[in-house]
């Protein structure tokens, strides 16, 4: 297990030595919730960052260089922003446990599948998307949609595409996970991967309230609409997979 400390606020991080990551509060983003994994399955000691109202406008972007979440930041070096970034930071910090596999080819093959739920067009973006669209759909287009849109690139096209993509995504997990022999989508063996579909499950499928507790108005934004989704799902294993690496490597109940 980690050592964690914190949380802090932007402010304090900026004198503190070693590593720092900056997450969204009070939400399961994924793309927070996975860094936090990777440094827990590391061990990494690490300041948990907060942005609070103490903070001055414009502290994450006068820090790291951008105005998203997360954001890991090592003693005076250069931000790092991108969840394939903040992977080799870790990598190259904790070199055990290897969340990577050392052939490149299987490496190789293992960034693209992260790919397909981390990055623009995967998983998470989709389901970003799918929520952008229906909060404009309402009478009174909701404004943190129109934000998010805007941020994200929205688009009647990219909208229309995003749920026959989360599908195609999870089919090719599912298949994934069933030529990988298990427990683990490559095998034997805990990785990046496995971690990655825990945190990223929760935008389609959420954990259960007493292992998740986000406010409860947002639950059914964290769930897919589409039935064909949680039939892939039921089917795939991919949901036992999800629960056994919270309940085998990450923290229950999840801290948001």
């Amino acid at each position: 297990m980690s050592s964690v400390s914190g949380p802090v606020s932007i402010s304090e991080a900026l004198g503190l030595p070693g590593l720092r990551l900056v997450v969204l509060q009070g939400l399961p983003s994924p793309w927070s919730q996975a860094a936090k994994a990777i440094f827990r399955v590391k061990r990494l000691p690490y300041t948990l960052v907060h942005r609070t109202a103490a903070d001055p406008p414009g502290a994450l972007e006068a820090w790291t260089g951008q105005a998203s979440f997360p954001a890991a930041m090592y003693a005076s070096e250069r931000p790092r922003s991108g969840w394939a970034e903040i992977l080799h930071l870790a990598e190259r910090l904790a070199p055990e446990p290897r969340l990577l596999p050392a052939d490149p080819e299987r490496r190789a093959f293992c960034f693209g599948l992260a790919h397909e739920l981390c990055s623009e067009m995967g998983l998470g973006w989709c389901r970003r998307l799918e929520l952008v669209a229906a909060g404009l759909a309402r009478p009174k287009p909701d404004p943190i949609a129109k934000w998010l849109g805007d941020k994200y690139g929205y688009s009647p096209e990219t909208a229309a595409e995003a749920p026959h993509r989360v599908r195609e995504i999870l089919g090719l997990f599912g298949e994934l996970l069933a030529e990988s022999g298990g427990p683990y989508l490559f095998g034997p063996e805990l990785g990046a991967l496995d971690l990655y579909w825990a945190t990223f499950c929760n935008l389609v499928s959420p954990l259960p309230p007493e292992q998740l507790p986000m406010p409860e108005p947002m639950r059914p934004v964290f769930t897919s609409p589409d039935p064909l989704v949680h039939e892939l799902l039921a089917k795939s294993g991919l949901l036992a997979l999800r629960d056994r690496v919270y309940e085998e490597h990450l923290e229950l109940p999840v801290v948001l």
